[in-house]
């Protein structure tokens, strides 16, 4: 399994034997890496724009814990209290049910 693999430069055309980068310009052969390099890079951008949008656009809570207002505050931190309950009834039917099924 060990032959000689001959990949052609995308960049200059000429003809490499067993290497990773052209030995004329210096591109990347392997389409593997390249790829890799390639996801990578989308990822890194994705990240960015999720923490400049999470930046840009706070959630009401959010900002409304961070007030400098006493009321403000305390009415955040309220509402965000009945959320959590709302959601820990709402969980505890699901599994009740899921229970009660099985």
């Amino acid at each position: 399994m060990g032959g000689t693999v001959q990949i052609k430069c995308p960049n200059c055309g000429i003809y490499n034997t067993n290497a990773d980068h052209c030995s004329n310009c210096g591109t990347l052969l392997s389409y593997k890496k390249r790829r890799e390099l390639a996801h990578k890079a989308q990822e890194e951008k994705r990240k960015e724009r999720q923490a400049a949008q999470k930046a840009a656009s706070p959630s009401w809570i959010e900002s409304g814990k961070n007030s400098k207002y006493l009321v403000v505050r305390l009415g955040a931190q309220f509402f965000n209290g009945i959320v959590v309950v709302v959601m820990a009834i709402g969980a505890f039917f699901a599994w009740l049910f899921t229970f009660l099924a099985a």
